[in-house]
């Protein structure tokens, strides 16, 4: 899973979606060309048109909503959006039903500037341009407006639907949160299909194949910026996302006959959007403002950034935020980067980055970035908290790993028993040194050697009392893990993705 990790984080989320879209975008393709998927519906003609007008729409609109409100496009969000509706709605070369997809695709890509509080949007841009497009139609009484088939959820499609559902949640650490919507989605789903006369088995796999259980969890719900920041909390968003999307078949088992919602054929997009909303309500308000006051070494090629909130974080100490810095030139991991907190909460804010020589454009333009710039704090989430009793810890950091324990510390651990177990290269230049010292915590360093179960339990022998939270790469965290288990009271583990 460390490779794995590795390899996902070479790309940015966003790119991570375009390809795997554009992987099963392909391979519906190949099915449409070689006659398995419905000859009558699915011609390659069609489907490339419907594509290149969603696309071309999505693209152009966000340009231009993005300059007349004064934010930056974000073009890979425009794609995205575009080819989640292309796999929404059946494929056509109607004129009149171009149009109309058309004006989906527009109302998706304005509700990320329109449906938003201080620049956050509050639901799936694509979820709220069907419903919007629907309600839209509906008053005014058009009968031909198209209405969402979600045809990406087909036999054919689903292996290939499934492993990158699963890359996704992967590499969002949402894989949780798509388990429990399924979990609670797959028998309501199932529920309803038995009442209709299907057997069990046939059922199950109807439900997994031909309904969009995988595609909605793995690419719609999973959405970063419209979910919760803990993940109970997302596991109670996946829930409510569960019920109201099944809600047609489940209603139809209890009650004996489908409860309609106005004039919706499906719950797909409601669901979606009512949990943006939930979610809204449940996280930090819209994106905070930055400004850049300092930029600290810490030793080596590490750095810590403080920043001026416009208004307080809102965050438990050991969380992480996502820190959105525009330069020209961007590579392909972007402008955004997933950071953990480094500061007590309040409207003082740090972050702290290695950066290496040859670092990405974004490390670069953080080092080149001047006091007073502006930077843009888009979400906070996490669940690498302290426990809420007096439980003992001990806190394991390798390397820069040791930013979300100095959130931590800096906001007080209220007497608790805790010891700092700090892995460093060298003993002269340990990062926070002076400043863990005036925090008073009991810090055990391991100097020139990679940490591991021996070194750990050396430098802690009370570890089976306490519980264990771990932070660094990926490699060295599920190695620490695997050392640890059974010899902790309970492990807590953050990956840092290399950003």
């Amino acid at each position: 899973m460390s490779t794995l990790d590795r390899f996902l984080s070479r790309l940015t989320m966003y790119r991570l979606v375009i390809a795997v879209l554009a992987i099963v975008g392909v391979w519906a393709l190949v099915a449409a060309a070689a006659g398995w998927l419905d000859p009558a519906i699915f011609g390659v003609g069609p489907m490339l048109l419907t594509l290149a007008v969603l696309v071309v729409v999505s693209v152009i609109c966000n340009e231009v909503l993005g300059r007349v409100v004064g934010a930056r496009p974000h073009r890979d969000s425009a794609i995205i959006t575009a080819l989640l509706l292309w796999f929404l709605y059946w494929p056509s070369a109607d004129p009149a039903t171009l149009g109309w997809l058309a004006g989906i695709a527009a109302l998706a890509t304005a509700s990320k500037y329109l449906i938003a509080v201080r620049r956050r949007h509050l639901v799936n841009p694509a979820a709220a341009g069907v419903v919007l497009g629907t309600l839209l139609g509906w008053a005014a009484g058009i009968d031909s407006m198209p209405f969402t088939t979600w045809w990406a959820a087909s036999e054919i499609l689903f292996p290939v639907v499934l492993v990158g559902a699963l890359l996704i949640l992967r590499r969002t650490r949402r894989v949780s949160l798509g388990l429990v919507f399924a979990a609670v989605a797959l028998p309501l789903v199932v529920s309803g299909l038995t009442a209709f006369g299907s057997s069990l088995g046939d059922a199950v796999w109807t439900a997994l194949s031909a309904y969009p259980i995988v595609f909605f969890a793995g690419f719609m719900l999973s959405e970063p910026l419209t979910l919760p920041p803990r993940r109970h909390q997302q596991w109670a968003v996946g829930v409510l996302a569960a019920v109201l999307f099944a809600w047609p078949l489940w209603s139809f088992a209890v009650f004996g006959s489908s409860t309609a919602i106005g004039p919706f054929e499906s719950t797909y997009e409601l669901a979606l959007v009512a949990t943006g909303l939930v979610s809204f309500l449940l996280g930090p308000r819209g994106q905070i403002g930055l400004t850049l006051r300092e930029r600290r070494p810490l030793g080596g090629d590490v750095y810590e950034y403080w920043f001026d909130a416009d208004r307080p974080l809102r965050f438990t100490p050991g969380q992480y935020l996502e820190l959105y810095l525009p330069h020209g030139g961007a590579d392909g991991r972007g402008m955004r980067r997933i950071l953990s907190i480094a500061s007590a909460p309040g409207r003082e804010v740090a972050v702290a980055v290695r950066e290496p020589e040859g670092g990405s454009t974004f490390k670069r333009a953080l080092a080149e970035a001047q006091a007073g710039s502006r930077w843009t704090a888009t979400a906070v989430h996490g669940d690498f908290v302290l426990p809420r009793d007096d439980t003992k810890v001990a806190l394991i950091a390798g390397g820069i790993g040791i930013t979300p324990f100095m959130s931590q510390l800096r906001a007080g651990v209220g007497g608790r028993d805790v010891v700092l177990v700090y892995g460093v290269r060298d003993e002269n230049d340990v990062p926070y040194a002076d400043e863990l010292a005036d925090l008073g915590v009991d810090v055990r360093l391991v100097v020139g050697e990679a940490l591991d179960a021996d070194s750990i339990t050396a430098a802690v022998p009370d570890l089976e009392e306490r519980i264990v939270y771990i932070s660094g790469s990926p490699a060295m965290v599920d190695a620490i893990r695997r050392a640890l288990r059974g010899r902790a009271r309970r492990i807590r583990v953050d990956h840092f993705l290399g950003y």
